[in-house]
């Protein structure tokens, strides 16, 4: 694997032809939908199901939007403000510099633009405090990092960040912490504070990118990808720790192509003497623009161990060729390694509305598919969202609606060296499997910098408990080894509802600086429970080129 990589490096170095750089979507996701969608066709090179965004695509794609309201006219300016090094306007954008080398533009606190190199530096920065109902400990964040990105050469690109993180999680979390060991989106973490429940952890992330020919990226690097058009993902998210991968993206006509090789972690404890075994994923998706408006994707995946003494835990390089049927190599190997397979859909219509979905085929027993039985073996899960721009003709007021289901097993596998986790997390739905879910986003802007966003969202799950047992199928993190259950009805098990339900006021004091304000409500009810468990927090605080915390998991 070493020497592949290095005659990669070597070969990209050599011909390179340009960068290809990713942006950090904490904001301009939305928007950059938002404007696909109102478009008269899909643009030429952005392909919106493959996340993160290139700056330098979304900059060329933001650049001649001619847009209505004044509100969209000031999220045009941002986002070209945002990828300040790849646009034509960057003059624009300029501002008195304090001390003369600081912020001379509002997106960079340190900025160098020259003929043969560029350079961004930010800092990040997350600050915020709240209460919860029926809990005594605040709930807080302090959040303190460095980002830099940039080119040299317009043939190398590089991308670094790095945070530093105290953060007291409500009560529920903090549960779920304790259950799966890990803190969700991190890697290793300790205790913080006089209470011991506040969690202190560094996250770190970076990459660098080369262009061998202009229709082609390969990077190299630890971070997180995300496939698809929706809030969640069941093929990909950006839900778990970082991972390294090798990532190669092809672009030609109306087609983008995407390899992806990662290596993970099956955690076992945080002690330096547990052996926290190694385990890979060989992942491609293709997505197909058809017509006008259409979008098409088909994905394939493997999730594969080789733990065994001969092997060395090594990577299997069958699953190297970038564009075989890998499922045809694992029968080839005589594996038993986990295969999952499907697609995910985009259809743009009357520059208003964008129908949205996904499939995926975890096992594919025609029999048991074609008749739509409640076996065991037929694990498969769907997603299928609608949005709407400019609702009732009001600027800047947009619904997002969306339903997720998958069945029970979906994500498991033999043994936890195959199923669908990265340090006990999930790479897929945060919940797992065994579940369907509804979420209503709302989202409006009644001003230039100011944002109001409504979530609701309402999940019903069949879990497993410690006093059973039986694996139920929703539990990522267990194996066909601890027993099935067949036939395997939808919420079988110990069946759980939970509903959310947030209000969150932003505004932009300056850009990417922003004070947040809201409240967020969490009922959650199942037979062990004496009572249903209620959460309501309140929150504030500010952040600079950072996301805010979601708590919807």
């Amino acid at each position: 694997m070493k020497k592949i990589l290095s005659i990669l490096l070597i070969l990209t170095g050599i011909y390179s032809y340009g960068q290809s750089e990713l942006t950090s979507g904490y904001f301009n996701y939305h928007l950059t939908d938002r404007y696909e969608i109102m478009s008269d066709s899909l643009p030429t090179h952005l392909f919106s199901s493959v996340k993160p965004y290139r700056r330098d695509i979304v900059s060329d794609f933001t650049e001649p939007i001619r847009t209505l309201s004044t509100a969209d006219k000031f999220n045009q300016r941002y986002l070209l403000n945002d990828n300040v090094l790849y646009n034509k306007e960057v003059s624009n954008f300029r501002t008195q510099p304090i001390l003369s080398h600081f912020y001379k533009t509002q997106s960079a606190l340190f900025l160098v633009q020259e003929d043969n190199f560029n350079l961004v530096v930010n800092p990040l920065l997350g600050f915020a405090g709240g209460t919860e109902s029926q809990d005594t400990l605040p709930i807080y964040r302090n959040s303190r990092g460095i980002e830099i990105r940039g080119n040299i050469g317009n043939k190398v690109g590089f991308y670094s960040s790095a945070i530093e993180n105290q953060v007291q999680y409500p009560s529920f979390l903090r549960q779920k912490h304790a259950t799966t060991g890990v803190v969700d989106g991190t890697t290793l973490h300790k205790k913080f504070g006089d209470a011991d429940a506040a969690q202190d952890y560094f996250n770190a992330t970076g990459y660098i990118t080369f262009s061998p020919i202009k229709e082609i990226a390969v990077q190299f690097g630890q971070d997180k990808n995300f496939i698809g058009n929706g809030y969640r993902s069941l093929i990909l998210s950006d839900f778990s720790a970082p991972y390294p991968f090798l990532k190669i993206n092809t672009q030609v006509w109306k087609f983008n192509y995407q390899n992806l090789f990662s290596q993970h972690i099956d955690f076992i404890t945080q002690d330096e003497s547990a052996n926290n075994g190694r385990k890979f994923s060989a992942f491609h998706h293709l997505s197909m623009n058809i017509g006008k408006n259409v979008n098409i994707g088909l994905f394939e995946n493997i999730i594969f161990d080789r733990s065994d003494s001969s092997m060395s835990n090594r990577y299997e390089l069958a699953y190297l060729n970038p564009i075989i049927f890998y499922r045809a190599v694992e029968h080839g190997l005589n594996s038993s390694d986990n295969a999952v397979l499907g697609l995910d859909w985009k259809w743009n219509f009357l520059k208003r509305f964008s129908f949205y979905g996904q499939f995926i085929l975890d096992e594919f027993v025609k029999d048991e598919v074609f008749g739509r039985t409640e076996s065991w073996v037929n694990k498969w899960g769907y997603q299928a969202g609608l949005k709407y721009i400019n609702v009732a003709n009001v600027n800047n007021l947009d619904l997002q609606l969306e339903v997720n289901q998958v069945r029970p097993y979906v994500y498991q596998h033999r043994s936890k060296a195959q199923n669908w986790i990265h340090y006990n997390q999930s790479l897929a739905h945060p919940l797992g499997a065994n579940l369907r879910e509804l979420v209503a986003i709302v989202r409006y802007q009644p001003a230039n910098r100011f944002n109001i966003n409504a979530v609701y969202s309402l999940s019903k799950q069949g879990i497993d408990t410690s006093l059973l047992s039986t694996n139920f199928g929703g539990n990522y993190l267990r194996t066909y080894s601890d027993g099935l259950v067949d036939p395997a009805p939808l919420f079988q098990g110990i069946e759980n509802t939970i509903s959310t339900m947030s209000i969150d006021a932003s505004y932009m004091l300056w850009h990417n600086l922003f004070l947040d304000a809201g409240i967020f409500i969490r009922n959650q009810s199942n037979m062990l429970m004496n009572q249903d468990k209620k959460n309501m927090i309140f929150r504030f605080g500010m952040r600079l080129n950072l996301a805010s915390l979601d708590y919807r998991y």
